[in-house]
């Protein structure tokens, strides 16, 4: 499990370094000839814009049943915290600066607790997730976001549990799962950002058995620096 941790850190890390390498052409200045407005008009479209950020709030969690029992699934409330980066393409208009365009990227690596009812009691899934989000900024600071997540079980509680007549071992599921997630969210000029997203996962916890943590919503308040 550390080796999976150090790896994604490593990875996070790395894409921050192929992305500091990029040139930046912020396009400032009065080109004086024909061919100087030319490329710095062309600039626009690929100027970026790279923030980093911290990120930490709420989820409201719950599962599907396709056993033959009944669990009594109900949404429980967990958390999350984590580390995010956040790169900005475009300009919105020739004056504007970079990183006010239409299109954006955010990978993040979170460290996600989800909490459901049940009949037996509390279920607590502990993750490693990494979400890479799509942005769309309809708005320079406001932005709808879609993507895939990949994360892995680390933890499962309780140990094991009875519902509706069955004894299951909560505590085996661990493993890595795939699912998706679809949000938006607000960033602030002062570097204050807030959110909501909802996801859910394809993977069922276990081969033998068929429950899926395939609800969730997440509201975020988060710093970009």
């Amino acid at each position: 499990m550390k080796k999976i941790l150090i790896f994604a850190i490593g990875l996070f890390l790395s894409m921050g370094t192929v992305v500091a390498q990029v040139k930046v052409n912020r396009g400032y200045g009065n080109p004086s000839s024909e061919a100087a407005r030319k490329s710095s008009t062309k600039s626009h479209g690929a100027a970026l814009a790279v923030k980093y950020g911290v990120k930490a709030g709420v989820n409201f969690s719950n599962m599907s049943n396709d056993m033959t029992f009944d669990p009594s699934f109900s949404i429980g409330t967990g958390f999350h915290v984590g580390a995010l980066m956040n790169l900005h393409w475009g300009q919105r208009t020739a004056s504007s600066l970079p990183g006010t365009g239409l299109w954006g990227l955010q990978p993040e690596i979170l460290f996600a607790n989800h909490a459901i009812k049940s009949g037996g009691g509390d279920i607590k899934l502990n993750y490693i997730k990494v979400p890479v989000m799509l942005k769309v900024y309809p708005l320079s600071a406001l932005s709808v976001e879609v993507g895939p997540e990949f994360s892995y079980l680390i933890s499962s509680s309780p140990e094991s549990m009875k519902v509706d007549g069955a004894t299951v071992k909560v505590g085996d599921c661990k493993g890595f799962n795939f699912g998706a997630g679809v949000g938006a969210s607000y960033e602030f000029g002062f570097g204050l950002m807030v959110g909501a997203r909802y996801s859910m996962n394809f993977t069922e916890l276990g081969k033998n058995l068929k429950w899926k943590n395939n609800n969730n919503v997440h509201v975020t308040v988060g710093w970009l620096f």
